[in-house]
């Protein structure tokens, strides 16, 4: 991980500096251009210009001989003299400038020995600065030379002298300032053909410092993002091998273990993580191992209690009041209570050891709803709450353990009584559904093989409903709702629990549907004509 961190580092700094080179001599070359070749070419246009002009007063001064066209070409002739010099000057500086970048180049393409860094020809001169001085000194002999026929022909023209050399020095003039003309112009273009070339070098440098800049970028990129992809999935991995066994202690499987494979942060994060689940799986075994014996130790005083308190009530032990008999039945209902919740208690025991017993027998479920009906009648009269019950007449048996299926309807009917208030209705129906219609997961659940149908048995109440955030959770140990309208502890939040691992273990499933405010529903499944036996 340090190695790749350094290798980006080195990169992106190889790339910064680079750039800061390349950046460095643009600026270089693009300040020259501006400060002294684009000003050297408007100085030499300027000077093609003066010279036009004071040929143009020396002509009107020979035609009318008034003193202001000579005093104007006096004027020329200074300014001619001041901007030539100022254009041999840039000329210098430029060649000064030329010979320093040329070899600041030449030791920068040694130092890296590679030409592919830098455009080739960019340390050759820009322009030819021998021909450049040479054309310079050509003008300004060529323009000394104008200005001595210009002297004679003003002395013949002050004499009014009509000579015959007059009309020579004329001629001379005329072929001298064709000359001047000339060289100024070849100054011109050989300015300009040295800028256009310095332009392309410029632009020739700009486009492989962009390509080699991108190469570098690029590169800089794929490293990153190779790196990144393994370096993630070292995390990653490791993460997500802590999640799924995290989700496997939430789930109760308290022997999964991560395997461990780093020295790491992590893998010393998976050795804790190991440890608790250790510790949780002894926990977990202690306390099932205490709650198993705790209830065969309760069960049977209870049993004890449970029986005197019935003789007591077909007054075996005598004649007894209805004040009595009223606190007796109070005696049994609690009694009753105590041992269902121990009863849940070794449910749970057996499930987690996997000592659950059935007792599968076919059976009408007819008349196991009824039974169960029959066993709530008291509650629900009490309660002025209504129970129906819908089937469908063309149901058949089911292979089923009938007390395991009655303790599941007892427990539902239980869970709507409680939730419902005075004057609500609970209803129960009993239908066969092909498997085809079931949600594909619950298919998936099912430990028979080659389901064909379902019975579908569905117990729905008008109570106050289930909130979203229990509705998950609802079928695990130790969950309940509290309702608000009950006081006291109803249960030891079993039920549901262990009502799923029996139908679960007959090869079905059971689902919840409800909303807070318009009741719930509670669904669960039992196979029928199936093709294949229990699989262990």
């Amino acid at each position: 991980m340090v190695l790749g961190y350094v290798v980006i580092t080195l990169l992106m700094l190889s790339m910064s500096f680079y750039l800061i080179f390349r950046l460095k001599h643009l600026n270089q070359a693009s300040t020259s251009i501006l400060s002294k070749d684009i000003p050297s070419i408007e100085s030499e246009e300027k000077l093609l210009k003066i010279l036009l002009e004071q040929v143009s007063s020396e002509k009107k001064y020979t035609i009318t001989k008034d003193p202001a066209f000579l005093d104007i070409f006096a004027a020329k002739k200074d300014e001619f003299v001041h901007r030539l010099d100022l254009v041999n000057k840039l000329i210098q500086i430029n060649n000064e400038t030329n010979n320093i970048f040329n070899k600041f180049n030449t030791l920068y393409v040694k130092y890296l020995r590679a030409n592919w860094f830098y455009p080739p020809g960019a340390t050759e001169d820009a322009r030819n600065s021998k021909e450049l001085i040479t054309i310079t000194a050509q003008i300004e002999t060529l323009y000394n030379l104008y200005l001595r026929i210009t002297a004679k022909e003003f002395i013949l023209l002050k004499y009014n002298t009509n000579d015959s050399s007059y009309s020579f020095m004329g001629e001379e003039k005329d072929k001298t300032i064709d000359q001047l003309r000339n060289a100024i112009n070849n100054l011109i273009i050989l300015q300009q053909a040295g800028l256009f070339k310095k332009m392309g070098l410029f632009q020739e440098t700009v486009q492989k410092s962009t390509k080699i800049s991108l190469a570098i970028m690029l590169f800089a990129i794929t490293f990153v993002a190779v790196f990144s992809f393994f370096f993630i999935r070292s995390i990653y991995r490791p993460i997500n091998a802590l999640k799924a066994a995290t989700d496997h202690i939430a789930q109760g499987d308290l022997e999964h273990r991560i395997n461990i494979t780093s020295n790491d942060e992590i893998g010393s994060l998976g050795r804790s993580f190991n440890e608790m689940s250790k510790k949780l799986e002894q926990l977990d075994t202690m306390k099932s191992d205490f709650i198993s014996n705790i209830s065969h130790n309760l069960k049977t005083p209870l049993t004890a209690i449970k029986e005197a308190n019935e003789l007591m009530l077909d007054k075996i032990a005598g004649q007894i009041s209805f004040e009595q008999m009223k606190l007796l039945n109070i005696i049994k209902g609690n009694t009753l209570r105590l041992i269902l919740m121990i009863n849940d208690l070794l449910d749970i025991s057996r499930i987690e050891a996997g000592l659950m017993r059935y007792n599968f027998q076919p059976a009408q479920i007819r008349d196991v709803i009824s039974e169960s009906i029959e066993d709530v009648r008291f509650l629900t009269e009490k309660k002025g709450i209504f129970i129906q019950y819908e089937d469908d007449s063309l149901v058949p048996h089911v292979l089923l353990d009938r007390g395991k299926i009655a303790q599941i309807m007892d427990n539902l009917l239980s869970n709507s009584i409680k939730f419902t208030p005075t004057g609500g209705v609970i209803t129960i129906k009993a239908f066969v559904v092909d498997a085809s219609m079931l949600s594909p997961i619950f298919a998936q659940q099912g430990k028979l093989n080659n389901i064909q149908s379902f019975l579908q048995i569905s117990i729905s109440d008008t109570g106050i409903g289930i909130p979203k955030e229990h509705q998950n959770s609802i079928f695990d140990k130790f969950q309940q709702v509290v309702n608000k309208r009950e006081s006291g502890i109803k249960g030891t939040g079993l039920g549901l629990f262990i009502a799923k691992h029996i139908v679960e273990d007959h090869g079905g499933n059971i689902w919840l549907e409800s909303n807070c405010g318009s009741g719930s529903t509670f669904h669960f499944t039992l196979p029928l004509r199936v093709d294949f036996v229990l699989n262990a």
